[in-house]
């Protein structure tokens, strides 16, 4: 035996006692009632015999048991009345011991010690017995006699006719005496025919006087192991020694009267012969059907090398996580490998057995959200309806699959969810994505259809080929959650929706690790726009999550009008794009779509991934495709271009003559008020005032926000604090947070300014980040505290206000707000609008593809290549987008495109102007200065003229005469020219 501290080697496997609860007895829609368990007879109850001497226990020195972790390993609880295995795994009883005492304990109280007499019931008899099966594998062979005698064949007769199974040598197995042996070729069956009140096998015998279910058990067996043996799964043949099936164990007999009961078939993987050995109460009638499933049970115990059997590993699996995580692909694995036996070769001796191995369907479809590996408890429960993992798993890869699984299990150490997935690797597959496929087959539960030339496989992983799926389909109907709806036929549970035009919701779904869920999403009616045959565009936002796959199978409607086939074929099957959103344009009646989504991420423990639910958000909306505005694009050419143009030289007097006003800024939006004055809006901003000579002294503050308002020739800065101490405009929300300027309109009488709100998060130059965007009324009477400020959308991370365009120029009753998509370069354009003029009250729209959506997330970019602030304005009944180029970083090139909308599509992109400033052989002759956000004040302009600005700055950062925000401040201030469209 290997060092107690080493969990099994391969063996995890079986220890795979797991293993083995027999074939699900319960019907699908039945729970199995827990066996009652019979308490032992008090010693005063029993009966006076003489009884002999009481054998000592050996003595025993090793170590208390201990796992892994150091700590003392804790033994499986099989009740309080239990002592033999509490004395053991104290480290006061020697395994012989432990094995010799554990059954004698139950049967005959009086032949143990005392102190080692059970004081109560034994809890689950079954995983009793299964426990000391395992300790007896590696016991000496005369302690492990009493659960793993040998029994041998009868001898043969003369003639076939001569022959008597129940002439042989009666014999005695757990206090059972068995008068009738039955063999043939390498099995052999022991027991009793059932008359004058005794139970067993009924008398119905065959014309050569063999009962005829005993008959039924041993040709399945003998069809079973050639099926399985040519499948790759291992039964030596061993002379002498005969695989044994046990027909009659209805408890574990007690001396006066009661025994502890054993309520279904299983598998000890130590018994008659030093082997694996079946073992069935009586009134098991499934003649055919139950040996196929118990002898796989027998197989998949050869990968269990009892050598390995480590006690510590023992009394964790078979008390601890271990137990059920291995059942669960124990039972699965069996009901897979008994339909294959049928599949195999096709001979049903008891019509109608080949189908009870699907009877547990309903467990598992009904339920698709639970674990995956979720597992019932002994005797019954999901794991028997689990079969359709193995059969889809071999059915995408090869029939192999299964018994690779096996392997990994005996080789690595694997317990079945670790091996399952080192098995998909070894294929080369992703097991997330086929977990995904896998419950898109159990919602089809068809064969699919192929998919369209030329890959007309690709579909395949979207069904079965079994071809008992109408089977599976069948133990569904009229079940509760998966009887035929729209669709047809059964399904697994699933949730349906009526989803007409304009409709948006949100689903919160509660799944177990490896589980799904199943939304159908049912167009109606005449709901849509009419010109598309009132069509819609489905858009389903599964969010983006490393561990969530999720897939939109589109069905295809058949026949007249107003209808779909029963189990219709699959149109397409649409995923997710890189934001989690899956869309379905031209949705309309009778078309059903059906969300499938799964929780990708696995726990090798039923236990854990049973007990660890997780709630999945889905949003869905129903959008109504983009009205396209018509109009005939003027060709966009620049006829002229003037620079330095005013205001310019108007913000340079004023920042050299200005004691403590702006002296240069960036963002430079402009509003127009009622009385004619302009508001300048800059983020960033130097005050004054400035030296004698024109430099700034390295004193000067800077703030993040302020109002410049223009009166004609005069000029005003607004900010907050005092002139003395200057504090943002807009003052923060907290420690190190801080507002830059958005564009700005006019709303309700006062003026509104979208901000966005920039945080730190660490002491680095570039450690800041997007946080939000805000909305700030002012008073036309009083700019220089805001009147309001509210939260706009932020959910997307979109910084809202790159620029605006006011529903009074909009030509449709919208305010359209243009944001950005932030890169360092490449970034692109986000647009949403809102009906009337307030940003803060409306209802946000957000553009896309396929229609206006009231979910920011939902928003796509739209065009590549603006800045972070540009500018839309009507020009001559189309729309003129300005912006700097940002393709490529820090670039000079300023272009223009136009649009018959507001929201585009943006075309006949052209270069208007390159700004000469910026890089090593700029103006400057500066590699530190840069030039960016250009955008047109529309105040200024007029017909086809255009006053613009962009803003310069410089990357030199020190605080220091000779850096250039000190040394030249006419460099971080708007450039202004003036540019001509023909």
């Amino acid at each position: 035996m290997r060092d107690p501290l080493a969990l099994l080697s391969a063996t995890v496997v079986l220890a795979a006692a797991v293993l083995t609860s027999g074939a699900a007895q319960a019907a699908p829609d039945s729970a199995a009632a827990p066996a009652a368990v019979g308490a032992v007879a008090p010693p005063h109850t029993e009966p006076r015999v003489t009884a002999p001497p009481v054998p000592q226990p050996t003595p025993f020195k090793e170590a208390p048991l201990r796992t892994a972790t150091g700590r003392t390993a804790a033994p499986p609880d099989f009740g309080p009345g239990e002592r033999v295995l509490s004395a053991y795994h104290r480290g006061k009883l020697s395994r012989d011991d432990a094995v010799r005492y554990g059954l004698g304990a139950v049967r005959s109280p009086r032949s143990v010690p005392a102190h080692l007499r059970p004081t109560g019931a034994i809890h689950d008899p079954q995983r009793y017995l299964t426990y000391l099966s395992m300790l007896a594998a590696s016991a000496d062979p005369e302690a492990a006699r009493t659960i793993a005698p040998d029994v041998a064949v009868p001898a043969g007769a003369a003639t076939a006719a001569d022959y008597d199974d129940c002439a042989a040598e009666p014999y005695d197995y757990l206090g059972v005496t068995y008068r009738c042996r039955a063999s043939a070729g390498e099995f052999l069956v022991l027991y009793n025919i059932a008359g004058g009140g005794r139970p067993g096998i009924p008398a119905d015998a065959n014309p050569n006087g063999r009962a005829k279910a005993v008959q039924h058990l041993l040709n399945a067996l003998s069809i079973a192991v050639d099926e399985y043996r040519e499948m790759g799964y291992p039964l030596p043949v061993r002379d002498g020694k005969p695989w044994v099936l046990v027909y009659g164990v209805d408890e574990i007999p007690l001396v006066g009267g009661a025994g502890l009961p054993i309520d279904a078939p299983f598998v000890l993987p130590f018994g008659l012969n030093q082997q694996a050995t079946m073992l069935v109460p009586n009134g098991q009638d499934d003649w055919d059907y139950l040996p196929r499933h118990e002898l796989f049970h027998v197989m998949q115990y050869q990968y269990w090398d009892r050598s390995d059997v480590g006690l510590d590993y023992l009394a964790l699996f078979v008390g601890g996580k271990e137990f059920g995580s291995m059942n669960w692909w124990m039972e699965a694995t069996a009901e897979w490998a008994t339909r294959q036996t049928y599949a195999r070769a096709p001979y049903v001796p008891i019509p109608g057995e080949e189908k009870l191995y699907a009877r547990n369907v309903y467990d598992v479809l009904s339920k698709p959200g639970a674990a995956l590996n979720s597992w019932g408890g002994l005797g019954g429960g999901p794991q028997y309806g689990a079969f359709l993992l193995p059969t889809y798993l071999t059915e995408q890869v090869d029939a192999s699959f299964v018994r690779r699984t096996w392997d990994s299990i005996r080789n690595h150490d694997h317990l079945p969810i670790e091996a399952i997935r080192h098995t998909a690797e070894g294929y080369g597959l992703n097991f997330a994505d086929m977990l995904l496929n896998y419950h898109i087959a159990n919602y089809r539960l068809a064969k699919a259809n192929a998919a369209p030339a030329p890959t007309v496989d690709a579909w395949r992983i979207y069904g079965y080929a079994d071809s008992d799926a109408s089977l599976w389909r069948s133990n569904l109907t009229g079940a509760s959650g998966t009887s035929g709806d729209t669709l047809g036929g059964a399904r697994p549970a699933r949730k349906s929706h009526s989803t007409p035009a304009g409709a948006q919701a949100e689903y919160q779904d509660i799944l177990r690790k490896g589980g799904a869920v199943y939304h159908d999403f049912r167009a109606v009616k005449n709901s849509g726009d009419a010109s598309c045959g009132y069509c819609s565009t489905l858009m389903v936002d599964t969010t983006r999550d490393a561990n969530r796959r999720s897939a939109v199978v589109v069905w295809s409607p058949t026949g007249s009008t107003g209808t779909l086939a029963t189990y219709p074929s699959i149109h397409t099957v649409r995923h997710p794009d890189a934001g989690g959103l899956i869309t379905v344009p031209d949705f309309a009646y009778p078309m059903v779509a059906t969300l499938v989504t799964t929780w990708t991420e696995l726990d090798i423990h039923s236990a854990d991934a049973d007990s660890s639910p997780k709630t999945f958000t889905t949003n869905v909306e129903s959008v109504l495709p983009l009205t396209a505005r018509s109009c005939a694009l003027r060709p966009l050419s620049v006829r002229s271009v003037e620079t330095t143009v005013e205001p310019e030289g108007a913000f340079n007097r004023y920042a050299a003559s200005t004691p403590d006003g702006w002296t240069g800024g960036d963002s430079t939006y402009s509003v127009k008020l009622p009385d004619g004055r302009i508001v300048w809006l800059f983020s960033d901003t130097w005050m004054g005032p400035l030296n004698s000579d024109g430099t700034r002294p390295v004193s000067a503050p800077l703030v993040n926000n302020t109002f410049v308002v223009q009166n004609g020739g005069s000029f005003t800065t607004y900010q907050g604090g005092t002139a003395g101490a200057p504090r943002a405009l807009m003052p923060p929300s907290g420690p190190g947070k801080w507002y830059w300027v958005g564009d700005g309109h006019l709303s309700g009488g006062q003026l509104q300014v979208v901000y966005q709100e920039y945080e730190r998060f660490g002491s680095g130059a570039w450690d800041w980040r997007f946080n939000r965007n805000v909305v700030a009324n002012f008073a036309l009477s009083n700019l220089r505290t805001p009147v309001s400020v509210r939260e706009l959308p932020s959910a997307s991370g979109v910084a809202w206000g790159s620029g605006l365009l006011p529903a009074s120029r909009s030509g449709d009753g919208y305010t359209y707000v243009y944001g950005v998509d932030d890169s360092p370069i490449n970034k692109q354009m986000r647009i949403a609008r809102v009906y009337g003029s307030d940003l803060a009250n409306g209802t946000w729209q957000y553009h896309t593809p396929w229609g206006w959506t009231l979910r920011e997330q939902n928003s796509r970019n739209l065009l590549t290549g603006i800045a972070n602030e540009y500018s839309i304005t009507p020009w001559g009944g189309q729309f003129l987008l300005l912006s700097q180029d940002s393709t490529e970083a820090f670039s000079g090139q300023i272009n223009a495109w136009t649009s018959c909308s507001p929201y585009g599509p943006f075309t006949q992109k052209t270069p208007v102007y390159r700004m000469p400033e910026p890089g090593p052989y700029g103006s400057y002759w500066n590699p530190d200065v840069i030039s960016y956000n250009a955008h047109v004040h529309p105040a200024l302009s007029s017909g086809d003229t255009f006053i613009a600005s962009y803003n310069v700055n410089s990357m030199d950062t020190r605080v220091s005469p000779d850096a250039d925000h000190y040394r030249d401040p006419g460099i971080y201030r708007p450039r202004f020219f003036r540019f001509v469209l023909g």
